[in-house]
């Protein structure tokens, strides 16, 4: 109970107490979680005032963006390097957007491909049987940037009439912080075998993505 005396003012400070971010279950690793609440006054007259609080808890999400189409068959995110000659190499680039208001804090991570039992031949796809010739041999990829910082949310990328896309050009310095971030992959086989191998761009309290790399090493001279 509080008496506010006629013509006088009273100030009330709310503070919105976020859950700890490594509670799942208090806060859902979604991008967005809704907190609403609110504050009810009474009146000696008998009259009310409710005043309706509004929070948003966000968590930051990353997300690869390519020059080309890059979803597989299961709406992964893979790229493929072709056939490469084993002395030599071959280098594509991708970039890491940050979807959320939220900065995300990434790091890079390589993640093994489940080993699978034996399929039959009659019911295996062809994605089940590039599985199973696949050599999981992450020092073969090599990323020119491997954590970081992104603000958001990120500029979106633009495209140039050679179908590319690029990052836009920014206004000044404060926008030059919120562009995607550039990372170039080497790819360097050592055998002439299927490369494949997964990666996982994590983000600290935030939601991951992965990216599946493979390319196929050759001896043949033509494939530089």
């Amino acid at each position: 109970m509080f008496c506010l005396q006629p013509l006088k003012i009273v100030e009330v400070h709310v503070k919105f107490m976020a859950p700890s971010a490594n509670d799942g279950t208090e806060w859902p690793m979604t991008i967005l979680n809704e907190r609403k609440g609110e504050i009810v006054a009474f009146f000696a007259n008998g009259d009310q005032q409710k005043l309706f609080l509004d929070g948003v808890l966000q968590r930051p999400k990353v997300q690869i963006l390519t020059d080309f189409p890059s979803k597989n068959d299961y709406a992964m995110d893979e790229l493929d390097f072709g056939k490469v000659n084993v002395e030599r190499n071959r280098t594509i680039h991708v970039y890491l957007s940050n979807e959320t208001e939220a900065t995300a804090k990434w790091q890079l991570s390589y993640v093994q491909f489940p080993k699978k039992g034996t399929i039959g031949h009659n019911t295996t796809t062809p994605w089940e049987v590039e599985n199973m010739e696949k050599t999981d041999d992450p020092e073969v990829f090599e990323f020119s940037v491997t954590s970081g910082s992104l603000k958001g949310k990120s500029l979106p990328l633009r495209k140039v009439p050679e179908g590319l896309l690029v990052p836009p050009v920014p206004r000044d310095e404060e926008e030059m912080k919120y562009l995607p971030q550039i990372i170039y992959v080497k790819f360097k086989p050592k055998k002439n075998v299927l490369y494949k191998s997964k990666f996982r761009f994590v983000t600290e309290t935030g939601i991951p993505c992965d990216i599946i790399l493979k390319g196929r090493g050759s001896y043949e001279e033509n494939h530089d």
